[in-house]
């Protein structure tokens, strides 16, 4: 279905104007609606800005509509960039959205009042505006639709992107159950666990590190074990960096508990100021891979340890399904290498990867992370480096590097598949997953390391998302949207009534998703585990 009614409103989150909404149908009609005919409308919407009207309607005890759809996202599929590569800036839909109304200072007006930012006109007034904003979403989806047809990403944000907007509109709606007893346990443990980190930080560096992230914390590197690492890209890789070393640095493991218990604390905040329920914003393009984001709070930033804030509602319970091995099993489908696809099939690859590094399989994790570094383009002289420590012995990083180059020889199609990818990017300018959801370059000439990097991780990245989408939309067909809670990554919570038949659900949930899997790659015999979201 592409043929889409149009939505433009005004939300009263003060409660002192009464909020308006005004549709455009497919026939070109205009008229303005009241909350509960809104949420009765079955029409495919077009809207801006979903969450806000979410909690709008929520004030007012009025489910969202179930078709309903962001034009935000599909402004961010047709941008094709990352955040820190311009993306943010080019993912504005206001800044997008008012350039399509007929007078600019209209669009900026608007948008004041729709922020609460500027004082509501007389009625008269604001007819025009809400028309006017109509008519600039229109010529917008317009526009949009056309570049996303251009680009070959209208298929999938017609059949994958829009379907999970009504699902995790309702969600918002709905809210997630919480403990309000367990968060005040957890908030003592994990502000006792981030005082412990805090200070362990502070007597290294000898300074506060309030403030201190994985953006900044470089430049006190060489007051550490891990003065090797000053030179590493900030952020995202530095943070791999440090997960790999926290095996033998006390300072990687210190400040990666300070980092994670502070994001934690957060969120466990949050849930104390609440009765039993919060209400995260979903992000469904939350990546530009694709992956969904869930902020406000962060809840699938949570750890483990601190899981049980998140509780079932009354004669429920909570089950976790969690793709196996996940990006593993997408790297041996995409890229055909037979060995890894064995490998895959007939066990698993971090265990096997374990046993050839440590020789102790019960060391998963952190092969898992070497899996990953090497994967996506960290070489072995830095992984052997940090696996072994800043003070180690030549001897102990080349026996790392050995052994790592040993394993990774038998899956020489990996190495195959990265070239291509790099080589595909430099000639088309992009890679993408196995539907749509390109990542595009900036520049030209060479590609620089960070986007030989991204060449294969995008791919993999994006297509696992594309998987995991389809499962979720599957598995909201088959079992209702209301069973969805929480999309972890790779895994999903879910909420079944204690009289229904569970074992009968878990299996058809698990089986869907394993489907969705095989559709895609079909070489890959994926496998999904059912476990606890908490300790």
């Amino acid at each position: 279905m592409t043929d889409f009614s149009f939505l433009a409103y005004l939300p009263d989150p003060f409660v002192v104007q009464e909020s308006r909404y005004f549709v455009k149908e497919r026939d070109g009609s205009i008229h303005e609606m009241s909350a509960r005919e809104l949420g009765a409308n079955t029409a495919p919407l077009i809207a801006y800005d979903v969450p806000a009207l979410v909690d709008d309607l929520r004030r007012m005890q009025v489910q969202p509509p179930k078709h309903i759809l962001d034009i935000g996202d599909a402004l961010r599929l047709a941008v094709g960039l990352a955040k820190d590569e311009g993306g943010e800036r080019r993912w504005d839909q206001w800044a997008a959205l008012k350039s399509f109304f007929d007078v600019g200072a209209d669009g900026n007006r608007f948008q004041r009042i729709v922020e609460s930012r500027a004082k509501w006109p007389e009625r008269s007034e604001q007819n025009r505006l809400l028309k006017e904003a109509l008519a600039a979403l229109e010529r917008q989806w317009i526009n949009l639709t056309d570049e996303l047809r251009r680009l070959d990403e209208f298929c999938r944000f017609i059949s994958v992107e829009w379907p999970l907007h009504g699902i995790f509109a309702y969600r918002q709606f709905m809210g997630v159950s919480v403990d309000p007893s367990s968060a005040r346990n957890l908030l003592g443990q994990v502000a006792a666990e981030k005082y412990s980190a805090y200070r362990e930080v502070a007597e290294t560096i000898n300074k506060s590190p309030t403030g201190l992230n994985f953006w900044n914390i470089h430049r006190y590197l060489n007051r550490t074990e891990l003065a090797h690492l000053s030179e590493v890209d900030p952020g995202g890789r530095l943070q791999d960096a440090f997960e790999l070393a926290a095996s033998h640095s006390k300072f990687a493991s210190s400040f990666l508990s300070l980092v994670k218990a502070g994001r934690d604390e957060a969120i466990v905040k949050r849930a104390v100021g609440e009765n039993d329920r919060i209400y995260p914003v979903f992000h469904v393009l939350g990546t530009v891979s694709g992956r969904i984001l869930v902020s406000d709070p962060y809840l699938q930033q949570l750890r483990r340890t601190y899981r049980s804030l998140v509780a079932p509602e009354v004669n429920s319970r909570l089950i976790y399904l969690d793709y196996a091995q996940f990006e593993p099993g997408v790297l041996a489908g995409l890229s055909g290498d037979r060995r890894l696809t064995e490998a895959y099939n007939g066990g698993d690859v971090y265990v096997a990867l374990a046993e050839a590094l440590f020789r102790d399989r019960g060391a998963r994790p952190i092969a898992k992370r070497v899996f990953l570094a090497f994967s996506y383009g960290m070489t072995t002289e830095r992984i052997a480096a940090l696996l072994a420590g800043g003070d180690s012995s030549f001897a102990e990083r080349q026996t790392y590097e050995r052994k790592i180059e040993e394993f990774f020889k038998e899956y020489s199609g990996l190495e195959d598949y990265r070239l291509s990818q790099e080589k595909r990017l430099l000639d088309a300018g992009s890679v993408s997953s196995l539907l749509g959801n390109r990542r595009r370059r900036t520049g030209g000439g060479v590609l620089s390391w960070k986007e030989k990097r991204w060449a294969l991780n995008h791919p993999v990245q994006s297509t696992a998302s594309l998987i995991f989408k389809e499962g979720l939309v599957d598995v909201a067909r088959e079992l209702g949207e209301d069973k969805i809670v929480l999309p972890m990554h790779d895994a999903i919570l879910l909420q079944l009534r204690e009289d229904e038949n569970l074992d009968r659900i878990v299996k058809l949930a698990a089986d869907l998703m394993v489907t969705a899997f095989r559709r895609r790659l079909p070489s890959i015999r994926a496998r999904v585990t059912v476990g606890s979201f908490a300790e």
